[in-house]
């Protein structure tokens, strides 16, 4: 079963790209995933919880990255099993500007078997692309949250600095003056009157 498709972000390459290879928003974002932890050397221990059509069901397995080009392409391989079934899959995705964005290409190749097989590859195919569509819209979310997080920490950081960082007073504004300025040019006039 082959199914491909793009999406277009309003986001940076570089920011669409690492967002795609964090776990944290990877798991918010695919539709009934309930860990991914990473294993090293870009494998990916992933547990699922799905209901295709009428078979619902647990899957636990392990995804690989390969041939990463960042930030411009990378293939997920993957498999996993559980009681309704198998699914191995090889995914292309392509990354390039796009716009004032970036313009994701993929296409994916899914080879399923036990119980969700015998649903037939025209409703799973159909059910596949509503996941990616969820997917996407899930991925988006995480994105222009991550954006605004940053954003408002990078505001509160510039406010903070406003407020650690003042101009220095003029030496003759006697009133924005501290004791101690005060005290060390009142000492100047006593002792070095002419």
């Amino acid at each position: 079963m082959v199914f491909e498709g793009e999406e277009a972000f309003a986001f940076d390459i570089n920011d669409v790209w690492q967002a795609l290879h964090n776990t944290d928003v990877l798991t918010r974002s695919i539709p009934g995933c309930k860990s991914m932890t990473a294993l090293g050397n870009n494998m990916y221990a992933v547990s699922l919880s799905l209901g295709v059509a009428a078979v619902r069901g647990d899957y636990e397995g392990k995804v690989k990255v390969i041939d990463v080009k960042a930030p411009v392409h990378y293939v997920i391989e993957g498999e996993g099993a559980g009681a309704p079934g198998f699914v191995k899959l090889s995914m292309d995705c392509r990354l390039e500007p796009h716009e004032a964005g970036t313009l994701m290409k993929w296409k994916c190749d899914a080879t399923v078997g036990g119980l969700i097989a015998s649903i037939g590859g025209k409703v799973l195919s159909g059910i596949s692309k509503f996941m990616a569509k969820q997917f996407f819209k899930a991925f988006k979310d995480e994105m222009r949250r991550l954006a605004s997080a940053t954003q408002d920490d990078a505001t509160t950081s510039a406010s903070s600095h406003s407020t650690l960082v003042r101009p220095t007073a003029p030496v003759d504004n006697v009133p924005s003056m501290s004791w101690f300025t005060h005290f060390s040019s009142w000492l100047r006039r006593l002792f070095f009157r002419k």
